[in-house]
């Protein structure tokens, strides 16, 4: 299994968000490990950084490293550099939680690889527990959004008859490099398994993230 860390230098709500995160996800990976991380990334001191580590070096272009610029993008251009075969399963993991540790991603992996073997999927993301149900959500419509349109089409007034559901988290992403043209932009798919995770783990967006960062 190859490792890839997407690493743009662009950051929107927290200036230079990767450079700050890279050395949390960078020390959690075990020496042995290292010959198999590819970074991928346009900033020349994250580069750098990646090189202290011995990793692999993907300089991304800059057309690659905008903010509408979506993941599998990057994906489709790292993979031939990472002399990725179509069967090569990759691990891909975002700097943004700085609370994963390598127990964390070998526990996701064994997940993964349990339905991966039965042939009933190839690739993984996780998932949280929503703290409201999306069927209580409304779209705001009309002048000044003074009326409210149902997120989900339903007629139900009972919580215990609510769907099961889940919110969606990136902490760990694994796939099968041939699988990647079946991903869509938020790199998951009908047949994509969901490894659950604990509710309140950070994903870090804005530098005030960091105050609910446990220490690893």
């Amino acid at each position: 299994m190859k490792i890839l860390i997407p690493a743009r230098k662009g950051s929107v709500g927290y200036p230079n968000k990767n450079r700050h995160l890279f050395r949390q996800t960078a020390a959690s990976i075990p020496k042995d490990r290292h010959q198999d991380v590819w970074v991928t990334s346009d900033d020349p001191e994250i580069l750098k950084m990646a090189a202290e580590y011995e990793f692999n070096i993907i300089e991304r272009p800059d057309h690659l490293a905008l903010d509408t610029t979506s993941i599998r993008e990057v994906v489709a251009h790292a993979l031939p550099l990472m002399d990725a075969e179509p069967d090569t399963l990759v691990l891909m993991l975002y700097l943004t939680y700085p609370e994963r540790t390598w127990s964390d991603i070998e526990s996701a992996v064994e997940y993964f690889i349990s339905f991966y073997q039965l042939g009933l999927t190839e690739s993984l993301l996780c998932k949280k527990p929503v703290k409201v149900h999306p069927y209580l959500h409304m779209y705001e419509y009309g002048l000044d959004g003074i009326f409210g349109r149902q997120l989900v089409q339903h007629d139900l007034c009972r919580r215990q008859d609510y769907p099961p559901c889940f919110e969606i988290s990136h902490f760990i992403s694994i796939f099968k490099a041939s699988q990647l043209a079946t991903l869509n932009r938020n790199m998951y798919c009908p047949s994509t398994v969901f490894y659950p995770i604990c509710s309140n783990i950070v994903d870090v967006d804005l530098e005030s993230d960091l105050k609910n960062v446990k220490e690893v």
